[in-house]
């Protein structure tokens, strides 16, 4: 009966378990993140890395709408600090080119999710005008980010009609964003920092949350029946405690609540690159 309860303990346990598999971008032959909408330039797993695009240099662009444009992504896998920009450089060769407009997406799951584009009338750009839109993300437990760019062209809102179907909404398995606070603050000047923060400059740290833990005790002496049946509960928990850590080890389970985003300074305009993944 012990041993059946016990297969029945790890059943309900692990079934509670979120478990993610940690890809590699060698596996993919399009982007685990990608714009949808509008189209991307490309994606290869060999340059995805490389700032600002990708490695990909500008091609056609399409008509977008001025005003009431959609961000369309569609994630094949876990990912996390994603990041949406925009920059009016025709075909950008910096990172600190691009500016945010939005919120961190601290964890996005697999499938899809759209948000508004930049609001181009306040910032000062007319129809007419070339907009180049980028994503940056990291591949779940991973420290490397990842780009991806789109080229449009700014046209009147009235009568648009987009030149391919896309899904706009957000149908995801995971999705966490972060706060104003914690979100990566970026624009086309080349700063970089997260707002409001309290941590003194040059001096970038993470706040660790604690992952929770149960300490049990066994007494050695005067065992009343009840507690002889409190032992199979411990026996239960110990067993279940050491599978989840295996499991966590190898990567393939994740629990507890994540650590607070903390982007630390860029690097130069002269090489465009994050000088350190951002941290959780």
């Amino acid at each position: 009966m012990f041993i059946q309860a016990l297969l029945l303990s790890l059943v309900s346990v692990t079934s509670a378990i979120s478990i993610d598999r940690r890809a590699a971008i060698s596996e993919f032959t399009s982007s685990p993140l990608g714009l949808s909408w509008p189209p991307t330039r490309g994606f290869s797993a060999s340059s995805a890395q490389k700032a600002p695009c990708g490695g990909f240099s500008a091609g056609s662009r399409v008509d977008y709408p001025f005003t009431g444009g959609d961000i369309s992504l569609t994630s094949r896998t876990l990912v996390d600090s994603v990041n949406v920009m925009w920059t009016n450089e025709t075909d950008p060769t910096r990172f600190h080119a691009f500016s945010t407009y939005a919120d961190t997406l601290k964890e996005l799951g697999a499938g899809h999710y759209c948000q508004p584009a930049p609001d181009f009338t306040s910032l000062g750009l007319k129809e007419g005008d070339d907009v180049t839109i980028m994503i940056m993300y990291q591949l779940n437990g991973t420290e490397t980010y990842y780009y991806d760019c789109a080229d449009i062209n700014l046209v009147p809102t009235i009568g648009f009609v987009a030149s391919q179907s896309y899904m706009c909404g957000n149908y995801t398995s995971t999705l966490e964003v972060a706060s104003d606070d914690e979100s990566l603050h970026l624009n086309s000047n080349g700063e970089s920092a997260v707002a409001s923060s309290s941590t003194p400059t040059g001096a970038a740290t993470s706040q660790a949350t604690a992952a929770s833990s149960s300490e049990a005790s066994l007494s050695n002496s005067g065992l009343s029946a009840g507690a002889g049946g409190g032992i199979g509960a411990g026996v239960t928990i110990i067993v279940l405690a050491l599978l989840g850590a295996a499991a966590y080890i190898l990567g393939y389970v994740r629990f507890g609540k994540k650590k607070s985003i903390v982007f630390p300074d860029h690097a130069s305009d002269s090489t465009g690159l994050p000088v350190k993944a951002a941290q959780f």
